[in-house]
Formats: C-alpha cells, sequence, structure tokens
C-alpha cells in the first residue's frame, strides 16, 4: 500500500507542466512586486485613474502618447517640508530632462483640494505636471510610502531606481550643509546612457503618506 508521501509525489508529478510553470511564476511575481523588484504592468498603470489639477478632469497616464523611454513618478505631499525644499531641484531636473523623461508630480489620497495643490504649484513655481491619486492606487501600485520619494521607470516599465532625490536630507529635520550624493539625476544620465543603474535603491525620507 503506497504511503500518503508517495500518493503526493504521484499526483504533484502528474500536475499539468504549464499550471506548475504558471504557479511558480505567480508567486515570483508576487515576491518581487513585494520587494519593488518586479517589472510593473504598463497596462495596469494604464488603467489607474489620476486627476489633473488643471483641468479638473480624469486623467490616464496612456492618454499623453507617451513616447519617451523614461517614466519618473515624483511623490508629493504641499505640506511636507521637504517637498516644498526640493521644488527647485526637481524644476531644474525636469527642465535638464524634459525632452527624454515622462516626469508627474503625484499627490496621493484625499487630503488636499485643487486649490491648495494649485496654490503649492503656484508657490513653489512647479513647472511639471501634477496629478492627484485620490484612491491610492497607483501609489500601492508602485510601493510609494513617503513624501518626496521618486521612482523611475524605463519603456518597459522596469524598475530603474527608487528611493530619495538625492542624500541632502539625512532624516525629518535633519539635512547635510551640502548635498553629496545625487542618487535621481546619476540614475537619469546612467539610464539615458545605456548604463546599469549603479544604485538602484535609497531610503525616502520625508512625510508617511497617510491614509486619507
Amino acid at each position: 500500500m503506497s504511503s500518503i508521501c508517495e500518493i503526493e509525489k504521484i499526483n504533484f508529478i502528474q500536475f499539468p507542466k504549464f499550471i506548475l510553470v504558471w504557479i511558480v511564476l505567480f508567486f515570483n511575481n508576487a515576491n518581487a512586486q513585494n520587494n519593488n523588484d518586479s517589472v510593473f504592468s504598463s497596462i495596469a498603470i494604464s488603467k489607474i485613474q489620476l486627476q489633473s489639477i488643471h483641468t479638473n478632469e480624469k486623467f490616464f497616464l496612456n492618454d499623453n502618447q507617451n513616447t519617451k523611454p523614461f517614466t519618473l513618478f515624483v511623490f508629493l505631499s504641499p505640506e511636507c517640508p521637504l517637498c516644498q525644499n526640493y521644488s527647485g531641484v526637481l524644476n531644474d531636473l525636469y527642465k535638464q530632462y524634459n525632452n527624454h523623461i515622462k516626469m508627474y508630480g503625484i499627490i496621493p489620497g484625499k487630503a488636499y483640494s485643487n486649490e491648495e495643490i494649485k496654490k503649492f504649484k503656484q508657490e513653489y513655481d512647479i513647472e511639471f505636471p501634477l496629478l492627484i491619486d485620490y484612491n491610492k492606487k497607483l501609489t500601492s501600485y508602485l510601493h510609494a510610502v513617503v513624501t518626496p520619494q521618486v521612482i523611475l521607470l524605463n519603456d518597459k516599465y522596469q524598475l530603474l531606481y527608487k528611493g530619495a532625490i538625492d542624500n541632502w536630507a539625512v532624516s525629518l529635520g535633519k539635512q547635510r550643509v551640502k548635498t553629496t550624493q545625487n542618487f535621481l539625476h546619476n540614475a537619469l544620465q546612467q539610464s539615458l546612457s545605456n548604463e546599469t543603474v549603479l544604485v538602484k535603491r535609497t531610503k525616502a525620507v520625508g512625510c508617511r503618506i497617510n491614509d486619507y
């Protein structure tokens, strides 16, 4: 009489191979997604509904016919001091790389009205588009947790860099006298030069994204 282990072994071997492959891929992708190592789905991202602060209309990322090879998401909060302080740096990066990247400022949640966000944009002369992620679907999908935080993807939606803009902010309320490492700038330069991004992830310092 066969043992239970022997029966389970036979059943496993007889299990259709294509289903086994699907199961392995599913769990590998889920684990990679949790570790922020995955290739994100362009289809999934394109279905996420955002809102433009300019027109107050629904905005889908695929509506803009993005032909640029890189997409940069910058998660921001109008009241976060670091977001305010980094506005100049982000504007400079936008001017420098606008021909090669599609750059979006993402405001997660429902904590701020259009008027508050527009005031933030005007007061800090933010030149790149700001979009509201009311239901935080894009925020959750890309695993953004603080503001400011940047996420750089290539045209295949592979994650190239995620984390801090640079190393100026050591912690909340503590900054270096001078920035010594420009993580995002380096990632953009290396990506545009078809080089491997040497520093792929850093810990972003900022205001935690709330549940509103």
